[in-house]
């Protein structure tokens, strides 16, 4: 089974790439946020659907726009009804700073995505204040440590010692972890003497247009100069 984080660019007038630090913010201004992440969502469900070999999982960030709107779970409900994708193909994740924003909404949210079938993770551990505190309370699946300490801890013992004591007690409340930012073999062998589940980084794969995607934006632009 493969698995693939949901990557988000945005294309401009001349067809080059804008980071999500260009059109998040202000979507989050205008309050367009909900409606980004129900489109990313619906799109992503449909690339899991096109995938004939049924052994892929994408994971899918939300923003925290989306967490007291019910038409988010509406729209993954009607989604997987209409496609009859397995749910625990998907894997929706939210940051840590976002969790800790409103812990009894974040858990309440991602209950009810648990109930659906999916997946669940918890972006950034360790960013936090209170991390291991709250982290027993939150219904996720995945913890995916923070790659600032991940980057070098083959050769930084502070971030080595932190990420074992994350990795540890996260293993210990029977969830599984994932170190992002893995960027060299010298950091994947000690990720893997401390026993981490998943690895996450350039080292492992580097951001890809899938296929499926590469057409869709084709056609897009093909429809818009016609019009």
């Amino acid at each position: 089974m493969s698995r693939w984080e949901v990557l988000l660019r945005m294309l401009d007038d001349n067809d080059k790439f804008i980071m999500p630090s260009g059109f998040i913010p202000p979507a989050e201004r205008f309050s367009m946020m909900p409606e980004i992440d129900r489109w990313v969502v619906n799109h992503a469900i449909d690339f899991l659907a096109s995938d004939e070999s049924d052994k892929m999982k994408l994971a899918i960030n939300l923003s925290a726009a989306s967490f007291d709107n019910e038409e988010m779970i509406n729209c993954i409900t009607d989604k997987i009804a209409q496609t009859g994708i397995d749910p625990t193909r998907m894997i929706f994740e939210i940051t840590e700073t976002v969790a800790m924003a409103d812990l009894e909404l974040t858990a309440s949210f991602m209950a009810k995505l648990r109930k659906l079938g999916c997946r669940t993770a918890l972006d950034d551990f360790g960013v936090g204040y209170s991390s291991f505190a709250y982290l027993k309370d939150l219904p996720v699946d995945y913890v995916k440590i923070d790659g600032s300490f991940v980057c070098d801890i083959d050769s930084n013992e502070l971030n080595r010692a932190i990420v074992k004591s994350m990795n540890d007690v996260a293993q210990a409340m029977g969830k599984l972890t994932v170190a992002e930012f893995v960027e060299n073999e010298a950091c994947r062998h000690v990720l893997e003497l401390m026993g981490v589940d998943y690895l996450q980084g350039y080292y492992i794969g580097r951001p890809a247009i899938p296929a499926f995607e590469a057409r869709r934006i084709e056609l897009v632009r093909r429809t818009v100069s016609s019009s």
